[in-house]
């Protein structure tokens, strides 16, 4: 059968088994299940709906089309909140289902047990209560059980049965000691879907290739001690649904985990075409699926950082404000106020601080000064928090001391805004009180007060004055602290590691040791990164006692910064000598 819109790649036939054998009385409506069913895999849920909804249109006895209805609009890994009850649209499918197969209405069944009227009666959106809960998804996985046991071997029973299990703590399946970087399961749970997947992997070819599957495997151990297992399934998804953005994005989590940067750009840009060809083809502009499309911009520009390539980096940092809805003609954003998520500005917003950072990363200190500077205190809490972040870096790497602490000032007025409670990027807020946990602009705000107090102290001894960098040090310190201490995202919160701060100016006031281990540490979380490789090496440059090593690290960075279109001859631009020369000067 054609997968329509013919013009628009949803992938091979094979990647939809289940929904070319639900029963339907026409070819119509088995059609758009199967475009509805590509969507749901997309974590589309938005135009997913809207697919079954026309099934239903089409046919209103398609049970399996009301069963697509209510799995979609329910919390699910990403959203935990989900995007409605599912309540009316699982019982009108429990009283369409009597000429459905034993399996269709034994997953009808099943996910009746995930609503209910109350929680139905009980939603209120403003406080992004849409209708479910974490009790009703406990009822769904443990109705799902035994159906994975009756099922033995059907892939699709097992992935919806793996996605009920680890929408019980997404995004928390594994705790990580930030002191030790020892990385176990958060609870039985964890290691109960992994083994079922790995189960299904190692008794059936098939599974190796079953789109949901492979995602599902990527976000199980992206942050597991071994995600290198999950490299198999995240090629899969690299090409065989090219249409489909979020799984052609989802290779990325495992390779920023194993050091795979060039790769995970690529399989992002494939993303943010694949989703900007749909729009362009479909005229759909989902409103929820908009984050989607904000975390492939954002996970470019944070691997683009990594890669040295700042032109790369700066081009899809300033797409994904021009990808935001259309609004003020300077900035191009004018947040989503209504609708399915009404408080749009809290999510997006914080992707407008996406080109500060790349040019805070690349030491752009006069074109962060040149940049035009957000007003909106209400709109835009967290950019203009982030705008005078960064010209306080600014200002304070090209020794401008005063003008640094005036914008010190203005950043700490900033976060004051009572427009900014409660914007996150991703997984984080963007600020909250320090005693009552870790935020992005908390660790900014560490970054900051010690690059203004480091240049304090490296004027003074520049004058032939006492100087003492302990406290912007130690300031630092409690900034990698900070950083490491965020919650789990891909991307990481704070998108330029401090390590690469801390390291290149202890190295600058000579404090060898302690920057090769503040280097050994960061290429052991982000994996042989190009800057992580630049500190080691310039260390053991430094040292003068380790050749065989220095060799390899020196011939991995080579291969590493090959890629760059800026090739950086410190780890933070903000070291004095960083702008006055390459790494091969």
């Amino acid at each position: 059968m054609s997968l329509a819109p013919a013009e628009y790649d949803y992938g091979h036939e094979s990647n939809y088994s289940f929904a070319t054998k639900i029963t339907c009385a026409n070819e119509a409506t088995r059609k758009m299940f199967v475009e509805a069913w590509g969507h749901m895999l997309n974590y589309n849920h938005e135009q997913a709906i809207a697919c079954f909804s026309k099934c239903t249109e089409l046919e209103p006895d398609c049970a399996m089309a009301w069963w697509g209805i209510s799995y979609c609009v329910s919390s699910n890994y990403n959203w935990a909140p989900g995007l409605g009850s599912g309540h009316d649209s699982i019982q009108q499918a429990l009283s369409v289902m009597d000429g459905c197969t034993e399996l269709e209405q034994d997953l009808i069944r099943a996910l009746s047990t995930r609503h209910s009227a109350e929680a139905r009666d009980a939603a209120d959106p403003t406080v992004l209560n849409m209708g479910n809960s974490p009790e009703l998804n406990v009822a769904f996985a443990e109705a799902m059980a035994p159906l994975y046991e009756k099922y033995s071997g059907d892939l699709d029973v097992t992935a919806i049965y793996v996605e009920g299990l680890m929408n019980l703590k997404a995004w928390q399946l594994w705790d990580k000691n930030t002191t030790t970087g020892e990385i176990t399961p958060a609870d039985d749970n964890t290691l109960l879907l992994v083994k079922i997947m790995e189960d299904a992997f190692e008794s059936s070819e098939e599974a190796k290739h079953h789109i949901a599957l492979c995602h599902l495997y990527c976000h199980a151990l992206e942050l597991s001690p071994f995600p290198e297992k999950a490299l198999p399934a995240a090629d899969v998804l690299r090409t065989r649904m090219p249409g489909l953005g979020h799984l052609v994005h989802m290779p990325s989590h495992i390779d920023a985990w194993v050091g795979q940067w060039k790769e995970a750009v690529e399989c992002n840009i494939a993303a943010v075409e694949a989703d900007d060809r749909y729009v362009e083809l479909t005229g759909n502009e989902s409103q929820f699926y908009k984050f989607y499309r904000m975390h492939n911009h954002h996970f470019i520009v944070w691997c683009a950082m990594f890669e040295g390539q700042y032109e790369t980096a700066l081009k899809y940092a300033r797409k994904a404000v021009a990808t935001l809805p259309a609004g003020d003609e300077n900035h191009g954003v004018n947040f989503m106020l209504a609708g399915i998520i009404p408080m749009g500005a809290i999510f997006l917003e914080s992707y407008v601080t996406m080109p500060w950072h790349v040019m805070i990363r690349f030491g752009k200190w006069d074109e962060i000064l040149a940049e035009p500077m957000y007003s909106d205190k209400d709109v835009f809490p967290a950019t203009i928090a982030t705008q005078h972040y960064a010209r306080g870096v600014a200002y304070a790497s090209k020794g401008m001391v005063p003008e640094a602490e005036a914008e010190q000032v203005l950043f700490n007025q900033a976060l004051e805004n009572p427009a900014l409670a409660g914007r996150v990027m991703h997984n984080n807020l963007m600020y909250q009180d320090p005693g009552e946990g870790p935020s992005i602009l908390n660790v900014n705000a560490a970054i900051l007060e010690a690059e203004i107090e480091y240049r304090r102290q490296f004027l003074a001894k520049a004058n032939g004055e006492s100087a003492d960098f302990t406290a912007a040090f130690d300031e630092l310190r409690r900034g990698v602290d900070l950083s490491l201490n965020l919650a789990y995202n891909e991307p990481w919160g704070q998108m330029q590691p401090v390590r690469h701060i801390l390291g290149a100016l202890l190295f600058e006031q000579g404090h060898i040791e302690e920057a090769e281990e503040v280097y050994r540490a960061d290429i052991k979380l982000w994996k042989d990164n190009m800057w992580g490789l630049l500190g080691l090496k310039l260390c053991l440059e430094a040292r003068g006692d380790a050749p065989e090593e220095l060799a390899e690290v020196t011939a991995l960075f080579n291969e590493r910064s090959s890629r760059a279109d800026i090739v950086p001859a410190k780890t933070c631009f903000c070291a004095q000598d960083a702008l006055a020369s390459s790494c091969c000067d």
